[in-house]
């Protein structure tokens, strides 16, 4: 006597597609797209090759997916640290401090997946090159008003060039994660924020001596 099962033929299994992407996130985040092959990703993700070309469609389309998950999972936590600080100073330090947090995560590959693996490969790949334009220039304007409208609230200098310091900005950030991905500690990168603090908002300076009479 057969007993007939209750799944069909061929059925894909089902699973949890942010927590499969979210597997995918580490694997090409810490083997790179070219070093992660088909095999890692599937045996990391818990699908079979089938499952997978049937749900992202290939690798590369699994990658960009990936760049768009880390973006909005770990990727945004620096912009929401910025966003929560009112007063600029306050608000590039948290910023940086939270960078290096993502950058240096204990159980998580080093440094950043867009900027230690995706800005890699977009050299060989046009549409991974179009979305990270995109991404900077976003993240460029958001930090860019913040720096205009700390300027109209009296918090920084009217010569200041709010677009320039929103790229020397996150061009820092973009440091940490390069250091933290060859080995740099959390204390490492946090005294290289702290210094950059100190070039970007100097303390006032005073004349010397009394004013004669």
């Amino acid at each position: 006597m057969k007993i007939k099962s209750s799944r069909s033929p061929g059925r894909p299994r089902k699973f949890d597609r942010d927590e499969v992407l979210d597997r995918a996130v580490t694997t090409f985040w810490a083997k790179g797209y070219n070093g992660a092959s088909l095999d890692d990703l599937t045996a990391s993700m818990g699908i079979n090759r089938p499952s997978l070309y049937s749900t992202f469609g290939s690798k590369h389309k699994l990658f960009m997916e990936v760049i768009d998950r880390y973006s909005v999972t770990l990727g945004c936590r620096p912009i929401m640290a910025f966003d929560g600080e009112p007063e600029i100073k306050k608000a590039v330090a948290a910023f940086f401090e939270a960078s290096i947090r993502a950058a240096t995560l204990k159980g998580k590959p080093r440094g950043c997946l867009v900027v230690s693996v995706a800005v890699q490969y977009a050299e060989k790949d046009e549409q991974v090159g179009k979305k990270l334009s995109g991404m900077f220039a976003e993240m460029d304007k958001v930090i860019a008003d913040q720096f205009l409208a700390a300027q109209d609230k009296g918090q920084l200098s009217p010569a200041a060039d709010p677009k320039a310091l929103a790229r020397m900005v996150i061009s820092v950030t973009h440091s940490f994660a390069a250091r933290a991905r060859v080995g740099a500690s959390r204390k490492e990168l946090s005294r290289l924020g702290k210094d950059f603090m100190r070039v970007l908002f100097p303390a006032p300076k005073f004349g010397r001596g009394r004013a004669r009479n």
